[in-house]
C-alpha cells in the first residue's frame, strides 16, 4: 500500500474474519484497511493432498524473466488492484525475482499457469527473528473454486517452515479477494496489526 493516511497502527484481536469494504474517494484513491498476520509456530505435519484437478503440477520458477513475472502478476492481481510491481523498472523487478532468497512457485493445470505464491526470505526482524514473508499469493480467475488456492497456500507454508524460521508473515487488505483473510486464518495465521492507508490504483 502506498501513502499511509496516518501513522496509527492498531493491535487487533486474534479473530478478524471480515473487513469493511474499501472506501473509494472522490479523487480516485481508496481508503483501505491493511491487516498484517503472522505465524510463529510451524503447523502440525499433515498430508497436503492436491485437489482433484487433472494434470496439476507445482513448479518453482528457475531464473524467471521479468516478462513472464509481469504476466503472472497482472493475471492474478488485476482484479484486486495490484500495481506496485508494475511501477518498478525491469531492472529493479529483475533484481528482486532473481534473488536466491526469493522463491516463486507456480501451479500449472494442463500446462497453463494458474497463479503463484512468492516467498521472500530476505527479511530479518529487528529482534533477529528469522522471517519469511509471503509477498504475493493468488490464482487467476479461471481457476477459482477448484481447491487449488488452499493447496497452494499450504504448500507455500510448508516450504517456508522448511528453512527453520521463527516467523512467517503475510498481509492483506479490503481490496483483496474476500476469501483471503479467512483462508490465512484457517491455515494458522493470526492478525497482529492493522493500518489505514490511502491507495492509488492507477499505475
Amino acid at each position: 500500500m502506498a501513502e499511509a493516511r496516518d501513522n496509527r497502527n492498531e493491535t487487533v484481536a486474534a479473530a478478524i474474519f471480515r473487513m469493511p469494504p474499501a472506501e473509494l474517494l472522490d479523487d480516485g484513491r481508496y481508503n483501505v484497511t491493511v491487516v498484517y498476520l503472522e505465524m510463529t509456530k510451524a503447523p502440525p505435519e499433515s498430508a497436503n493432498l492436491p485437489p482433484l484437478v487433472p494434470k496439476l503440477a507445482l513448479l518453482r520458477l528457475d531464473k524467471p524473466t521479468t516478462g513472464f513475472y509481469r504476466y503472472l502478476y497482472d493475471a492474478v492481481g488485476k482484479p484486486w488492484h495490484w500495481v506496485d510491481r508494475h511501477r518498478m523498472s525491469d531492472l529493479t523487478l529483475g533484481n528482486i525475482i532473481s534473488d536466491p532468497l526469493v522463491e516463486i512457485w507456480v501451479p500449472y493445470v494442463g500446462g497453463v499457469p494458474a497463479g503463484y505464491i512468492e516467498l521472500d526470505r530476505r527479511t530479518i526482524d529487528h529482534d533477529e527473528r528469522k522471517t519469511v514473508n509471503i509477498a504475493y499469493f493468488g490464482l487467476t480467475p479461471d481457476f477459482f473454486g477448484r481447491g487449488i488456492g488452499p493447496w497452494l497456500l499450504r504448500a507455500g507454508i510448508r516450504q517456508a517452515w522448511s528453512y527453520g524460521i521463527d516467523r512467517l508473515t503475510v498481509n492483506t487488505c479490503n481490496l483483496d479477494h474476500p476469501a483471503a483473510l479467512p483462508l490465512y486464518q484457517k491455515n494458522g495465521f493470526r492478525p497482529y496489526q492493522t493500518r489505514e492507508a490511502l491507495f492509488d490504483p492507477r499505475r
